[in-house]
């Protein structure tokens, strides 16, 4: 028989195994490579990107995270010169363009974020090496060094980094929510398909709900309970048991 620990009740059990309420934006493959129709990718994506109006509804989305102080990590795609995270005789179609080309090394403009995206100072940049966000890279470390347990993701493209990105997310035990309308397919089908699959693992919102919805993160929360508490009404709250 297991014994419990002495001190700790199981409420405490409880709580601990709680996901935390801090929440990160994540920016996935917002790159030249993958949104520029002059990228390895872009020159197929392109189309499907603006017919979904996926970089504007981006935009809005990262004004958002930006004003209520959220945790914003941008996660590119890219790789050392010769390609040494890459198996030389792995079989891996979606990324052979790419090292057939010799596109995608990182320090060049395929690996930049679009300057419509660009981050600003203080917004971590994570260089992966395929469809994973997590594999290969520090991201757990950062949004566990910040006790982030939610993530809401936007990115390019919803069946390859996004949705494994999700995925992972959840068996790792994040919270995840996607922004739908701030992604897209490289084809229809695909986008429908992933739209049915993803709300098994996350929940799926628009941008315009990510708007009127996102949580405050660090000082901007702070601001906001500090005026919460200084209104009458706001005063009564916090006086509540």
């Amino acid at each position: 028989m297991f014994q419990k620990a002495k001190g700790k009740s199981p409420e405490s059990d409880i709580m601990a195994k709680r996901v935390s309420p801090e929440a990160a934006l994540l920016m996935l493959h917002w790159q030249n490579s993958v949104c520029d129709p002059r990228g390895v990718w872009g020159k197929n994506l392109c189309r499907q990107i603006e017919k979904n109006n996926a970089i504007k509804n981006a935009q809005s989305v990262l004004a958002t995270a930006r004003t209520r102080g959220m945790l914003t990590i941008f996660v590119n795609i890219g790789w050392r010169p010769g390609f040494p995270e890459l198996p030389q005789d792995q079989y891996y179609p979606l990324l052979q363009g790419a090292k057939d080309e010799n596109k995608g090394i990182v320090g060049t403009w395929e690996v930049d974020v679009i300057d419509a995206l660009r981050p600003i100072s203080g917004e971590p940049i994570v260089i992966n090496f395929g469809s994973d966000s997590f594999e290969g890279t520090d991201l757990d470390r950062i949004l566990r060094a910040a006790n982030v347990g939610h993530l809401f993701v936007s990115g390019q493209c919803i069946e390859h980094v996004v949705a494994t990105t999700i995925k992972r997310a959840a068996n790792m035990g994040y919270n995840a929510t996607l922004i739908k309308d701030a992604t897209s397919g490289f084809t229809d089908g695909n986008y429908s398909a992933m739209l049915d699959i993803l709300p098994l693992y996350a929940k799926l919102i628009a941008s315009a709900e990510f708007t009127l919805q996102a949580p405050y993160g660090g000082t901007a929360r702070s601001e906001v309970v500090q005026a919460s508490r200084n209104s009458f009404s706001g005063r009564v709250a916090w006086l509540r048991p």
